[in-house]
């Protein structure tokens, strides 16, 4: 049984499926609403060339300042945390994160619609705290939310608490 979201994020579906929560159908069905939001992405970006090649050097460009200020490694911790978070809609785009091989530019949305930008990090060993930037549309601003993360005894970063800005 799917919940209450429109789109469970693939992590949840994974999850869901691995517990015996939904049926393989339900699995993939959810799982071809994601299929469908890639393909729609790329035929915008095949229909305007010009603006996905501008969007993709402007997302290059941010999460190459972030990784340069935090590192790669924390970045990629931070966006795992966010991907677990509920209630959290760009955590869709998220769900590879922790694969190195998939370039750090691929989860940052810095033009268009939806948005997920960083607008400031605060790195420690331990914890961190992150402003963001996320959703909007043609008529809606986007929404500003802090996130704090602890590191748990496995090391592991987490999201301890979350609040609108």
């Amino acid at each position: 049984m799917l919940s209450n979201d429109p789109v469970p994020t693939p992590q949840q579906l994974f999850r869901w499926l691995d517990s015996g929560r939904i049926s393989r159908e339900e699995f993939r069905t959810a799982m071809a609403v994601h299929a469908g939001e890639l393909i729609q992405e790329m035929e915008q970006a095949h229909a305007n060339p010009l603006v996905a090649k501008f969007n993709e050097l402007m997302n290059r460009r941010e999460a190459w300042k972030w990784s340069r200020r935090h590192g790669e490694v924390v970045m990629r911790e931070i966006l795992c945390a966010l991907m677990d978070e509920e209630r959290f809609a760009p955590a869709r785009w998220l769900w590879n994160a922790a694969h190195p091989h998939v370039p750090l530019h691929c989860f940052f949305r810095t033009r268009g619609t939806p948005v997920l930008r960083f607008e400031e990090m605060t790195v420690h060993p331990q914890n961190a705290s992150v402003l963001i930037e996320h959703g909007g549309s043609e008529t809606l601003a986007p929404t500003r939310e802090k996130f704090y993360f602890r590191r748990n005894r496995q090391g592991i970063l987490n999201v301890e608490r979350r609040e609108m800005v």
